[in-house]
């Protein structure tokens, strides 16, 4: 008899045990989240004006041009190092997408490609001066060539 007066208080002291561990874990979990939304930077859009005007080279030797229009995707506590190297970045895009070809800029697929690889290329270029890539994304607004 004594050993099931002892199960039965292990049961009661284990649900209340059980009880207290999931109302601690309500009160810790939203607690957690709202750090975590807190220490999150907020995204940054960097319009560079005026847009782009970039002539490159077309099969056979023919210049064509580029016009763009570009947003840049940063965090805001990174911002301050694209818009106090702005002349570089722009420098980055110019030269970038002056390497481009006809192949490279024509469709869909090219372009988000063209995209991905021109962010490489400003954070390349900004890593050498400022030690850090802060661009996570370059956006078109508007790409036309001709």
């Amino acid at each position: 008899m004594s050993s099931l007066f002892y199960m039965i208080k292990w049961y009661r002291i284990k649900a209340h045990l059980s009880v207290f561990v999931f109302v601690l874990s309500i009160f810790i979990v939203p607690a957690v989240q709202a750090e975590d939304e807190a220490a999150a930077p907020m995204p940054v859009y960097i319009e560079l004006t005026p847009d782009f005007i970039v002539n490159y080279t077309a099969g056979g030797g023919k210049l064509r041009y580029i016009k763009t229009k570009i947003s840049l995707r940063s965090s805001s506590d990174m911002a301050g190092a694209i818009e106090g190297n702005m002349p570089m970045v722009r420098d980055a895009i110019v030269m970038f997408l002056s390497s481009r070809t006809q192949e490279q800029v024509s469709g869909a697929l090219a372009r988000e490609k063209t995209r991905e690889e021109a962010a490489i290329a400003v954070n390349e270029a900004l890593k050498e001066e400022t030690g850090i890539e802060p661009v996570k994304d370059v956006l078109f607004a508007s790409f036309v060539t001709q």
